[in-house]
């Protein structure tokens, strides 16, 4: 088999499942399934055969005057049955490989599909199962994946099966583990949010069970799985007990996958520098054991055969032990079939073992295909097997050779990867190289003495924390790195998503492998072509970033929500509310070349104006916080409290009456005065009120008021005269029947924008939008109009919107 074929085969086998799930998920089965078998049986009688020299001739048996000609120069070139054209062949193959692959996807598909518990749904239910996976905390309570083996009904009637279920409650996570038998009793159910049903269905899963209890019946049934929790839980215990709490929750992820400890912090900080690989076990930690593993064994001079037996056990515990995490299963995959070609004498290239090891779990688990873990491991990987080494050569022309390795690894996985991220996130850190490259250094030490001190720390504690001293050093510079680059003034590459991106980026990663790995420099012409396309796959606004000729607010759409950037013509920026989605603020702000935040402002502790905020602080330098004054032990504000401090960013809690001017731009406090009690919704009537101002053009960010906050407002107009009047209005609470009339009149602003998306509120109600027209003010609504653009120009407001 040729180097290039078993890749191609794996290639078109993804293809086929990613159709199978995807746009042919409708088609009959057996339809594409019998087109495969034919397009293989076709290439089969099609491929010319070959008939391999004559040994008795080669060996000299023959005479001379009757060898072929070949044989007497010294060439025995094969001789070949007459057949199709190698292309032609080539194309039946690989068609026949992803049509079988689609078939194979719509199997999966349709066991899903006839799932014997979703047709038991809606149905309380007990259940006996296996965890897959520790319960994890959530928006709402907590879930995990389990394997069912026993069901019994609320009529009393039991079933034996083995289905994966998804797993959720609303209290906090129960004490158990992956890998731990529990009964659980709940209520049976088939979701109805179309999405959700997806993603369940992209981990092979087809209904829910909300339990109302849980109880640990007991460890793993398997005795293989449970001498694993064994090791994990004496471990893990120890790491707790040796380390200080960050260190210990970033040795947990890195050495057993669990990221339950892992410090919020920490994990944003990973994801602004591109290092959350970092974070979870990968391949790296599997070749990190079982590589002193079997230098022992060859030292102790065992049998080529029980070293191999030994690896494979190894690459086993490995992958049970960390939970089975799809860059791990593809490591596993890897050792396997290299130790395997071990012991047969059979070693083949790296591109061979991968491309053997994805096939081989492809069609094992074809729901692997949609996860995005797996294919950036496999991508990941698939660069650096393609890129690394002649990177690493022209990086060797400028920087010593260790350093040059780590860089063309680095760039070579990054690159690998990029297009997926773009797609799946829009979103690449600039300073990730770097970073990685950095990082490198201190992952290996990190974890080698991490485990070191933890497995002394098992012996005797007093020693466990003597070690542990050597191994926070690697991993404080690990986290230290991660801290400073992640705030580093460097711009982000950014996309809108979609096929065009993940095509043409793929297209390009691909044409820059070929121009390292064979010398191709491209022409003029094809320069000019990519430079052309590039604006496609990339729409980093930072290429017209800088200050804007006038006062300029985006109100974001991020759906019923709110967020929006002020910029200047000095140069100040200033955000308000950081929107209900972790990432999409942070990365909207990278987009438009944002480098540093002036002022951010968090109105009142509601996950609509909170979430993104904390991922925002970590990646950007923000000069000072304003939030509300009133005391809340809401777990929003304690998780936003405790970015301000992770970040050492000054805090404000202003009260009305209070100012403070930035730059060219000045913003006015003007609610609230007190905190509320006995009001519908204290938190609302607590939020920040901000009149932003540059010279004669105003913006009143009425965040979240309701009627008490409003009315008290109308009141200072009349009594202290405080003026209301602005431009601009961020409508308050997203439209909702809780302003009063009297306050829109006050206002009078010419522009209105309602930030609000799909909601079952009726958001924003008839009366409000009523009462918006008799204030004079146009309204723009953000789940119409997308983001809304207000540049104040010659004195006036002009808007847009992104559609």
């Amino acid at each position: 088999m040729s180097a290039w074929l078993l890749p191609a085969a794996t290639a078109a086998w993804w293809a086929g499942l990613l159709a199978g799930f995807g746009p042919a998920r409708s088609w009959t089965t057996w339809i594409p399934g019998l087109l495969g078998l034919a397009s293989l049986a076709a290439g089969a009688i099609a491929a010319p055969a070959v008939r391999r020299r004559d040994p008795v001739a080669v060996a000299g048996l023959v005479p001379e005057a009757l060898r072929p000609a070949g044989v007497v120069q010294g060439v025995t070139p094969p001789m070949r049955r007459p057949g199709g054209s190698i292309v032609a062949v080539t194309a039946l193959v690989l068609g026949g490989v992803s049509a079988t692959g689609v078939c194979w996807a719509l199997i999966a598909g349709q066991r899903v599909g006839s799932s014997p518990l979703a047709a038991m749904a809606p149905d309380r239910a007990e259940a006996e199962a296996t965890l897959r996976e520790d319960p994890r905390p959530g928006a709402l309570g907590w879930h995990a994946l389990a394997d069912v083996r026993l069901v019994r009904m609320a009529d009393g009637s039991a079933s034996s099966l083995r289905e994966t279920i998804w797993l959720s409650g609303d209290e906090e996570p129960p004490s158990v583990v992956r890998g731990d038998l529990v009964r659980i009793d709940g209520a049976l159910q088939v979701p109805e949010d179309p999405e959700f049903l997806d993603a369940l269905h992209a981990k092979g899963v087809a209904v829910t069970l909300r339990a109302s209890e849980v109880e640990r019946v007991g460890g793993s049934p398997n005795p293989f799985v449970r001498s694993t929790q064994a090791v994990r839980e004496t471990v893990g215990r120890s790491i707790e007990a040796v380390f200080p709490v960050r260190e210990a929750g970033l040795l947990m992820g890195l050495a057993l996958g669990d990221d339950s400890h892992l410090d919020p912090g920490v994990e944003r900080d990973f994801k602004a520098t591109g290092l959350t690989h970092l974070l979870v076990v990968s391949g790296g930690n599997v070749a990190m054991v079982l590589g002193p593993v079997l230098a022992l064994v060859t030292m102790i001079g065992l049998p080529r055969p029980a070293q191999v037996v030994i690896g494979l056990g190894t690459v086993a515990f490995i992958v049970v032990l960390t939970g089975a995490e799809p860059s791990v299963m593809r490591a596993g995959a890897m050792s396997a079939l290299t130790l395997i070609g071990l012991l047969l004498g059979r070693a083949r290239s790296t591109a061979v073992v991968l491309a053997g090891a994805v096939l081989v779990l492809l069609i094992l688990q074809p729901v692997l295909v949609l996860s995005i873990g797996f294919q950036l491991s496999v991508l990941a990987t698939a660069g650096m097997v393609a890129m690394a080494a002649p990177l690493g050569e022209r990086f060797e022309r400028v920087m010593p050779r260790p350093v040059a390795a780590a860089a063309g690894t680095t760039l070579a996985a990054q690159l690998g990867v990029t297009p997926v991220l773009l797609f799946h996130f829009h979103d690449v850190p600039g300073v990730t190289l770097l970073a990685n490259v950095l990082a490198a250094p201190t992952v290996a030490p990190s974890l080698l003495l991490g485990l070191l001190a933890a497995g002394m720390g098992i012996v005797s504690e007093p020693l466990g924390h003597l070690a542990g001293l050597a191994a926070q050093v690697p991993m404080r510079a690990l986290e230290l790195i991660a801290n400073v680059a992640g705030r580093a003034p460097v711009a982000h590459i950014t996309s809108r998503g979609g096929p065009l991106v993940l095509a043409v980026g793929s297209a390009l990663v691909a044409a820059l492998t070929v121009a390292l790995r064979t010398g191709w420099r491209p022409s003029r012409r094809v320069v000019l072509v990519v430079m052309l396309a590039l604006p496609l796959l990339v729409w980093n606004s930072a290429t017209s970033a800088g200050p804007p000729s006038s006062l300029t607010v985006r109100v974001f759409d991020v759906g019923q929500g709110d967020a929006a950037l002020v910029t200047t013509p000095g140069g100040v920026t200033v955000l308000i509310d950081g929107g209900p989605d972790e990432e999409q603020v942070a990365t909207e702000l990278a987009a438009l070349g944002v480098k540093r935040l002036d002022v951010v402002v968090a109105s009142h502790p509601h996950a609509d104006h909170f979430v993104g905020l904390p991922a925002v602080l970590a990646r950007f330098q923000v000069g000072v916080v304003l939030q509300s004054a009133c005391p809340t032990t809401s777990a929003l504000q304690v998780e936003l409290d405790r970015a301000i401090a992770d970040e050492g960013i000054d805090s404000r809690t202003p009260w009305a009456g209070e100012s403070f001017v930035a730059g060219d731009v000045r913003l006015d406090v003007l609610s609230p005065h007190e905190c509320y009690s006995g009001t519908e919704s204290d938190t609302n009537n607590d939020a920040l009120v901000i009149r932003l101002s540059r010279g004669d053009d105003v913006v009143l960010f009425a965040t979240e008021p309701e009627e008490p906050a409003q009315e008290w407002l109308l009141e200072q107009r009349d009594e202290a005269g405080l003026d209301l009047r602005a431009d601009v209005l961020k409508v308050p609470h997203h439209g909702a029947a809780t302003s009063v009339a009297e306050f829109f009149d006050a206002v009078a602003a010419p522009v209105a924008v309602v930030s609000v998306g799909e909601n079952t509120y009726g958001h924003p109600v008839p009366s409000t939008l009523d009462a918006l027209a008799g204030a004079g003010s146009a309204v723009w609504r953000t789940d119409e109009r997308g983001t809304v653009t207000i540049a104040f120009e010659g004195g006036s407001a002009v808007v847009t919107g992104q559609r």
